[in-house]
């Protein structure tokens, strides 16, 4: 998995590539966000239209990340989902616990809206 970062508008976005399985690199992810909550940088969007795959263990990576993130008042927020990745987030529920966007324009159209 790799994660490439940038701003739009003053919310942070995550492009996050390859298949998050977990491991070293994956936590990666944790790594970054603690340091966006240090920074109080509290709008974060996950674009994962390159992800090809998650796994268990990807999927509780950002279920840590979004509990460390939501503690210090940050948000998380998924968007571009492939259909594969879109069925585990939405069997597993945690299209529940996460705002999940077909796209990037409308994830950043909602952050504005707050």
């Amino acid at each position: 998995m790799k994660i490439k970062s940038r701003e739009v508008e003053g919310i942070t976005i995550f492009d996050v590539s390859g298949e998050m399985y977990g491991g070293a690199e994956n936590m990666e992810l944790v790594n970054m966000v603690t340091e966006l909550a240090k920074q109080k940088k509290l709008d974060l969007l996950v674009n994962l239209s390159k992800v090809k795959w998650i796994s268990s263990t990807g999927l509780g990576i950002l279920v840590s990340a979004r509990s460390r993130f939501s503690k210090e008042g940050g948000v998380i927020k998924l968007c571009h989902p492939n259909d594969r990745v879109l069925g585990i987030l939405q069997v597993t529920r945690l299209n529940m616990i996460f705002d999940v966007f077909p796209n990037e324009a409308e994830a950043l159209a909602n952050f504005r809206k707050k």
